[in-house]
């Protein structure tokens, strides 16, 4: 391997590591609301999932990332080391400021800072940007709608059968598997694209697929992130919208999950963090709209709309430094 491919591996495993840390927060961030689980039970269960989600859900949302918004197998190396780098510094700035964001936006706004930095217009395939887009505003509407409908369903059923415990300990373990699973074939899929891809272009092939490795090594460089930094990610967003109670935690769950698994089967990228807040937003409304902190949900909405130009820019950054370096 060249230094830019070894460069290209440790901006992958960087990547990879500092979503574990944003990522991993936002996932159980709304279990530390609820005193049913037990954190420990709730990683082991979280982290055994995300490494299932692929196998079970496929690899559709991988080859977005990879192949559909910037063709790299024309752009070269130095173009994507340069994308990761860029999307990194952006999760990096985000992160320590302690404001949940989207990898999905600080990624492919990265690759196309980069490219059109480069002058290189061509290279970027403007479908699968708009696939982003619309997976992105998606996965927070149809959150809001999900967990609207099956919070209020779920309040009409506790009335009815109050003994069945909606929001116990069962019903968690099941929302956890399955948000994991789902997690694992969308979000996480973005670090095993990344690292699927770059097997393609170490090894010059001609045809994108994924490898059990580029599975499993994504999946370890992401729990090093997760218990480096996922707990202070976790106390920023639990209970900064509003309380939640068992019953809510679950449908919270429940209704992100289902939006990440079915964009995940349509090879839509979404963001976990986002649908996780939509989700959020919709039970809030659902149960008592004057106590979400509709402040937050501003400021949340705020970032979100920040992540993208400044990922680009980041991008172009990148690229412009490298360029100027390689002018002397």
């Amino acid at each position: 391997m060249t230094v830019v491919d070894v460069l290209v591996l440790l901006l992958i495993v960087a990547f990879t590591s500092v979503s574990g840390i944003n990522d991993g927060g936002n996932l159980i961030g709304t279990y530390l609301s609820s005193s049913r689980l037990r954190p420990v039970v709730v990683v082991t269960l979280l982290l055994t999932s995300i490494l299932a989600g692929p196998l079970i859900f496929g690899t559709r949302v991988s080859h977005t990332i990879a192949v559909e918004i910037v063709d790299f197998q024309v752009a070269g190396h130095v173009v994507l080391m340069l994308s990761l780098l860029g999307a990194v510094l952006t999760l990096l700035v985000t992160w320590y400021l302690s404001i949940p964001t989207s990898t999905t936006l600080a990624l492919a706004g990265a690759m196309v800072g980069a490219v059109l930095a480069d002058g290189h217009l061509n290279w970027v395939h403007w479908s699968g940007i708009l696939k982003v887009l619309v997976g992105l505003v998606g996965s927070v509407v149809i959150g809001f709608g999900v967990a609207f409908v099956v919070t209020a369903l779920l309040w009409m059923a506790m009335r009815r059968y109050p003994h069945i415990g909606f929001g116990g300990a069962r019903a968690q373990v099941l929302t956890v598997i399955f948000q994991g699973l789902a997690y694992g074939a969308n979000d996480q899929e973005k670090a095993i694209g990344l690292t699927a891809l770059f097997f393609l272009l170490v090894s010059h092939g001609t045809h994108y697929h994924v490898t059990p490795w580029a599975i499993v090594l994504p999946w370890f460089f992401w729990m090093v992130g997760f218990f480096t930094g996922g707990l202070r990610i976790a106390k920023t967003v639990s209970g900064h919208i509003f309380r939640l109670r068992p019953m809510q935690a679950v449908s919270t769950q429940l209704s992100a999950a289902v939006t990440v698994a079915s964009a995940a089967l349509l090879g839509f990228p979404v963001s976990t963090t986002q649908t996780t807040d939509g989700s959020l937003f919709g039970t809030g409304t659902a149960l008592h709209p004057y106590q979400v902190r509709w402040v937050t949900v501003t400021k949340f909405i705020k970032v979100w709309l920040l992540t993208l130009p400044l990922a680009i820019v980041m991008g172009a950054l990148a690229m412009g430094v490298n360029r100027l370096v390689h002018s002397f």
